[in-house]
């Protein structure tokens, strides 16, 4: 067990969200909204109920061991969490999340919540995940100096509503290709269309990971159900469209965005896929352009498109482009084992 030495003026705490004090929740939500100014320079500031919800609406089956930093002022200046997907894969990974306020850096808290992290993780959890951010050096500088590797490269890209060039999407929208109907869900995912989407998530287990080990996810119809009601919960809407494929009834593709209307500004764009079989058909195009077709009429207060890639995924990154997304930012995936980390941990003790 590695043994955090104190930090001058520094308190670091472990929590339970559910304990802490509406003073406190509040506080950790501004600090996450002071963070994401740095990450999304151009965007308007979130209000501070968002990120509330946000913590408060966790998805259950996403389990978080919690820390925060708090200034001798009481003034919670970091927070960091690590993170197990309860599934039935993938148990030897933990993801990790750690934020510090911009001055209040290179005062060792980071390497502070890194101890906490690599103390808490049980002996059948040998790596921990980072991402990083191009927007927010500090973050990878760290990430590098602890002995990370980096495993997978990450374009993020934005598209502009306004530069839209609305007669292409149309034109793609109506490829309709032979063979193939589309199904949507603008809510809840419904029990007729639930196995459909399920296989639709799994084909994202086909994107490019790099060099990481990490193996398929797996989900479940219990885990949809349970990731609709967090987003539920926090007001965000969803719209999700399937290509299906009359002859099998097989799931072919899909494309599934996000959006708050409390947050106006931005549409996230979540998965994209086309199933390997089903390849080569202008699907992701399709998918891609129906959806756009669709929301810029029903969301008309957006003004960006968001979305993230692996670096390689060149099929993907070709129909974004043409869309006309935007590089915005890079970012990464690193990987490092408990034992490399502690060993640092240990020489920097």
């Amino acid at each position: 067990m590695t043994t955090a030495p104190p930090t001058p003026g520094y308190a670091i705490e472990a929590f339970e969200l559910a304990m802490l004090s509406d003073r406190d929740i509040r506080q950790i939500a501004e600090l996450r909204n002071a963070l994401g100014g740095e990450r999304f320079p151009e965007d308007p500031p979130t209000p501070t109920e968002v990120a509330v919800d946000r913590l408060r609406a966790r998805p259950k089956m996403i389990e978080f061991t919690d820390w925060l930093a708090r200034a001798a002022d009481g003034q919670i200046v970091g927070t960091a969490a690590l993170i197990r997907i309860v599934a039935e894969t993938n148990q030897h990974y933990r993801e990790t999340e750690i934020g510090v306020l911009p001055g209040h850096r290179r005062r060792g808290l980071a390497r502070r919540f890194l101890r906490e992290m690599v103390d808490a993780v049980p002996a059948g959890a040998v790596k921990l995940q980072f991402s990083t951010n191009g927007r927010i050096p500090a973050g990878e500088a760290f990430t590098k100096a602890v002995g990370a590797s980096e495993v997978l490269r990450a374009r993020f890209s934005q598209l502009a509503v306004g530069e839209v060039d609305r007669a292409m999407t149309a034109d793609w929208a109506k490829l309709d290709p032979p063979g193939y109907r589309l199904a949507w869900v603008d809510a809840d995912v419904t029990d007729e269309l639930m196995a459909h989407v399920v296989t639709a998530y799994e084909a994202m287990n086909t994107a490019p990971r790099g060099a990481s080990a990490m193996e398929d996810w797996h989900l479940t119809a219990a885990e949809v159900r349970e990731f609709d009601r967090a987003r539920r919960a926090t007001g965000r809407e969803r719209r999700l469209v399937l290509a299906i494929h009359d002859a099998t009834g097989e799931t072919a593709g899909y494309t599934e965005v996000v959006y708050d209307p409390r947050v106006p500004h931005v549409i996230q764009q979540q998965g994209t896929a086309v199933i390997p079989a089903h390849r080569g058909r202008g699907i992701g195009k399709w998918v891609k352009a129906a959806m756009l077709e669709r929301v810029l009429g029903e969301w008309p207060d957006a003004r960006y498109i968001r979305t993230g890639n692996a670096s390689v995924n060149a099929p993907m990154l070709a129909i974004n482009t043409r869309l006309g997304f935007r590089h915005a930012w890079d970012g990464a995936l690193w990987e490092a084992s408990v034992a490399d980390l502690r060993a640092y941990l240990e020489r920097r003790a």
